[in-house]
């Protein structure tokens, strides 16, 4: 799986978003601002949970990339989203 350098902010969402490539086919993941913030434990803020996400990237693409080849999900159902919980199942 190729991640895209690019991560944004969705207001709408309330949380971070960022794309990968594998096999042709592109995904999107969302990480919700309450994993940002409560996993991490930090302020919360949008920005702080923009920080967190950077500061913890390579975590959330393994897995995302985990998810996505372990429970065989789709790429073109919409966002594939992060909560909290799945941070604490994953062990992120």
């Amino acid at each position: 799986m190729e991640f895209e350098d690019t991560a944004w902010w969705d207001d709408k969402f309330s949380g971070v978003k960022f794309a990968a490539k594998s096999a042709g086919k592109r995904y999107i993941f969302a990480v919700s601002r309450s994993a940002l913030i409560d996993f991490f434990q930090t302020a919360d803020t949008k920005e702080q949970a923009f920080l967190n996400f950077e500061e913890n990237r390579s975590r959330f693409e393994r897995l995302a990339a985990r998810r996505v080849v372990e429970e065989k999900l789709p790429h073109d159902d919409g966002p594939i989203v992060i909560t909290y919980l799945i941070c604490i199942e994953y062990q992120l």
